[in-house]
């Protein structure tokens, strides 16, 4: 039986921590590939959150930090939409509201179902570039996962339908469980 590709998008230190045991859970039961857009890189700074998290070198490195937000976001969508098409992933997983998220622009574009972690969180100030993202993913997701009761209210608010909101908390809980002894 084929197991399902998923492509996992990830660009900022905060979006490794909480993703890391979801990470662990692809690459056991999908054909998963891992992109970091590079947008907050510095290696050191990285890479021990891979090597302390246990988390393996991403498959395609975008490379897609930039002197201004508005080139980095260019670069995010149009190295992901290269990647997407060479990969053709089954589905796309994006956490949070950084650019990063923004891939899912492309991925809806080639018709790819966009699954957005951490949906619904509003901070209701259209001036932070966050709330910005936040609101353009979660109304192109095919499925949002809120963390929360508030998060999927927002949701519907927004006009969501109720069947592409499911809430699954946050996967801070297993990160903090599975890495308890070491901290």
């Amino acid at each position: 039986m084929k197991k399902l590709k998923v492509m996992t998008i990830v660009g900022t230190r905060p979006e490794i921590i909480r993703l890391s045991r979801v990470l662990a859970k692809l690459d056991e039961h999908t054909e998963h590939v891992l992109v970091h857009t590079g947008q907050n890189y510095d290696y050191e700074l990285n890479q021990i959150f891979f090597d302390d998290l246990d988390i393996r070198k991403p498959d395609h490195f975008l490379e897609a930090a930039a002197s201004s937000a508005a080139e980095t976001v260019g670069l995010i969508i149009a190295k992901t939409d290269r990647v997407l098409e060479q990969v053709q992933p089954d589905a796309l997983l994006i956490l949070g509201d950084t650019n990063s998220c923004l891939a899912a622009y492309p991925a809806k574009r080639r018709k790819i179902p966009v699954f957005h972690m951490e949906a619904g969180n509003r901070c209701f100030d259209q001036r932070v570039p966050e709330e910005i993202n936040r609101r353009i993913v979660d109304h192109t997701a095919d499925i949002n996962l809120t963390y929360s009761d508030i998060a999927r209210e927002y949701l519907l608010r927004e006009g969501l339908p109720a069947d592409r909101i499911i809430k699954t908390g946050s996967p801070m809980f297993e990160v903090l469980a599975h890495y308890r002894e070491k901290i």
